[in-house]
């Protein structure tokens, strides 16, 4: 039912992206070559020796499209991430046939170059007509859905059954309707229930469906109840309605559950992360960027800091320390020296206290301001750590804290960061672990690009940078 709409959805959108680029393409080339705006110190090509660019970018935003995954998109994908994938994908596909069609030309299997300015023109353009598109493709499958409502019954009552319904509930724009529930025992007629939206008992299937003209039967139990689960498939078969199992897995998930297939065989997959693929390449690239630009802007920055330290206390600038990193590997984080040197020879590595004495005056400003942390943005560089995600820690307290804290482990699924969500609430410093825990987990199964550009604008706009717990 759902795959089948998306199926449909996915098609459209196809069609809508297709028809966008040609637009896009015939614009382009009327603004570059005919409008006047722009000169033409080259002369004009001949067009229809130009529509052989169209195919080419055509193939190429399409193939982008499918490994960014536009075609295999979640309910609703957020706005701002569409408009950083169709940024990428526009800049990738416009390079492509660049090189591809500079390549032919350096050959002499064509007679024209390829004009730098159209694809200049091209690529903003084919990201409006994008969007556009999209939106009035969109319009037109609501209005297709609408011609045919799937009424839903959930087999349930407990929190899956409610958790199934509210996720369904964002399926309206598909044409589905939840029509109620299913509970153990049957509404008593004259007596009010707590449970809004019971139709009837399990074994009121046949009649609840024929009543309500129900098309769809979710069975949302737990696993303990295999015997009703089987009825409930049994009689759901009996009336030919489609049958839909929402297995009780939320207890044994560690991170997000997954289904794949293994030569037909389904398997779920307890540990799937949507930082994977095309949205990692995006992040790592955004984190190459931005440290590159943040290293060179603040090198000026950085030689004061280091000739303050050096007038402060003797020692080194620079302090590195063994972390965690990135599916447990362990990398050299540096930061600029805040304490005197050797200063754990006695204490061995712990957390640094409040009004640490071993802490020098330029180091206390510096953790004050978190200025410190600013030589991090050479192992985002390197790879080592990204822009957002889980604060990374030392090899010996992680050892001591896996063995307590549930969960711990799952944080190192992804690339730790400079900053993140629980940073941003204020769980910095010496603060609870198991609540900085549960925002790290929230930050790694629910990850989009929105949500880092609101952790980086929350750290900078908030004043999130000055640490209290410092």
């Amino acid at each position: 039912m759902i795959r089948k709409q998306r199926e449909q959805l996915a098609r459209l959108y196809a069609l809508s992206d297709a028809l966008a680029i040609a637009a896009a393409f015939f614009l382009s080339f009327w603004l570059r070559f005919h409008s006047g705006l722009l000169t033409a110190p080259k002369g004009v090509p001949g067009f229809s020796a130009y529509l052989a660019v169209l195919p080419a970018l055509l193939l190429a935003h399409l193939v982008y499209f499918s490994y960014q995954g536009f075609y295999r998109f979640k309910l609703r994908r957020n706005r701002l991430d569409d408009l950083f994938s169709v940024i990428l994908n526009c800049a990738a596909a416009a390079f492509t046939v660049l090189l591809f069609f500079s390549y032919l030309k350096s050959y002499r299997f064509i007679g024209f170059e390829i004009s730098h300015g159209f694809l200049a023109v091209y690529a903003p353009l084919a990201v409006a007509t994008v969007f556009i598109c999209r939106a009035l493709m969109f319009r037109l499958f609501r209005r297709l859905s609408r011609d045919g409502v799937s009424r839903v019954l959930i087999a349930g009552s407990g929190d899956l059954a409610a958790l199934t319904a509210e996720n369904l509930s964002r399926y309206s724009h598909f044409g589905l309707e939840v029509s109620g529930f299913l509970s153990p025992a049957p509404p008593t007629p004259g007596i009010p229930r707590r449970d809004a939206g019971v139709l009837g008992g399990y074994g009121d299937l046949e009649a609840v469906a024929r009543r309500h003209g129900i098309t769809d039967l979710f069975v949302a139990l737990p696993l303990s109840e295999y015997d009703t689960i089987i009825r409930l498939i049994e009689g759901g078969n009996n009336l030919l309605v489609d049958i839909h199992l929402v297995p009780d897995i939320l207890q044994l998930a560690s991170l997000k559950a997954g289904l794949e297939h293994i030569e037909g065989l389904p398997v779920i997959n307890l540990g799937d992360i949507p930082l994977q693929g095309w949205p990692a390449l995006s992040k790592r690239l955004f984190d190459l960027l931005v440290s590159l630009c943040g290293l060179v802007l603040l090198l000026p920055f950085a030689a004061l800091v280091a000739l303050l330290l050096k007038i402060d206390s003797r020692g080194p600038v620079f302090f590195r320390q063994r972390r965690l990193g990135l599916d447990g590997r362990v990398f050299r984080m540096v930061k600029f020296r805040t304490m005197v040197r050797d200063a754990e020879r006695a204490t061995g590595p712990i957390w640094s206290p409040q009004d640490d004495p071993r802490v020098t005056r330029v180091g206390r400003i510096l953790r004050k301001l978190s200025i410190d942390e600013l030589p991090q943005l050479v192992n985002v560089l390197l790879g080592d750590m990204s822009l957002v995600g889980p604060r990374p820690e030392r090899p010996e307290l992680v050892e001591k804290f896996k063995a307590s804290i549930p969960r711990y482990m799952l944080r190192h699924r992804v690339k730790t960061g400079m900053t993140g969500w629980a940073q941003v609430h204020g769980l910095r410093g010496n603060t609870p672990l198991d609540k900085r825990i549960e925002f790290d987990i929230f930050y790694i199964q629910n990850w989009t690009f929105r949500l880092d550009l609101e952790i980086i604008f929350r750290t900078l706009l908030k004043f999130q940078f000055i640490d209290r717990n410092a």
